[in-house]
């Protein structure tokens, strides 16, 4: 058992954009794979869960990043379980450079959900006070976001290469989708800083998800997807300096 539990890896060139350096998602999807391998070290990972019948699925999420790295360069992720209730459990990371520099931290809120019934199970009837540190996150918790108003910006039908092993579109293809929106100057002049992602409802194969967009500042701007009348998701997006969508600079 590892209450606090640190993984190296290395940036592989498939991960990079035409910056040479690591995509926010590839970084998303590297804190999720450090989460689920202190899970699985620790007794209640993916695969001992599905033969129960039950899943971890991600409820809220935010990351912040000083510096994504280049290609080949090693950095660690850091986890650890901070509480857990009759629903949700807050597990937290730290990102360092290979030398030690901080590159980042995450926090993320999770359930554990009934794959037959898909609906969210209580906690209370699992001990994991074991694995609880009450060290707290090193940034913000994920903030709530608003509801978002106007016409969408585009549309996505959910297809194969869309869904992970829960048979729902994974996490990061939600951000891919979003940030597939943004011009491609933002990406040669801003670094995205900071994400919270609030998940509400899944997407499921087949069905159509609108994204809509909205930038209330010059820091950052906000989605919402949607199902519908359905929310599947909302997320925020800081950018490291001023950016104007409309002006597109």
């Amino acid at each position: 058992m590892r209450k606090v539990a640190e993984y190296t890896y290395q940036v592989q060139p498939l991960d990079v954009d035409f910056s040479d350096r690591l995509r926010l998602t590839q970084l998303l999807g590297y804190l999720l794979h450090t989460a689920g391998m202190n899970a699985m070290e620790n007794g209640f990972g993916m695969e001992v869960l599905h033969e129960q019948g039950k899943t971890w699925v991600a409820s809220r999420l935010a990351m912040e990043v000083l510096y994504y790295p280049k290609a080949h360069e090693t950095f660690r992720i850091e986890t650890w379980i901070e509480d857990y209730g009759r629903v949700f459990t807050t597990r937290n990371f730290r990102m360092t450079g290979e030398d030690g520099t901080p590159m980042g931290a995450g926090t993320s809120i999770w359930c554990m959900l009934d794959l037959k019934a898909r609906k969210a199970m209580d906690l209370s009837g699992t001990d994991y006070s074991a694995f609880v540190t009450g060290i707290p996150s090193l940034i913000e918790k994920p903030h709530r976001l608003p509801a978002l108003s106007g016409e969408s910006i585009s549309r996505h039908r959910v297809k194969y290469s869309d869904l992970d092993f829960n048979k729902h579109a994974n996490s990061m293809k939600y951000i891919e989708w979003m940030t597939d929106l943004f011009p491609l100057d933002l990406f040669q002049q801003r670094n995205i800083s900071r994400l919270d992602i609030n998940y509400i409802n899944e997407a499921l194969y087949g069905e159509v998800v609108e994204i809509f967009r909205d930038q209330p500042d010059e820091g950052g701007c906000q989605f919402e997807m949607r199902r519908g009348s359905d929310i599947i998701c909302r997320a925020g997006m800081q950018f490291d300096g001023p950016y104007n969508l409309m002006a597109g600079n």
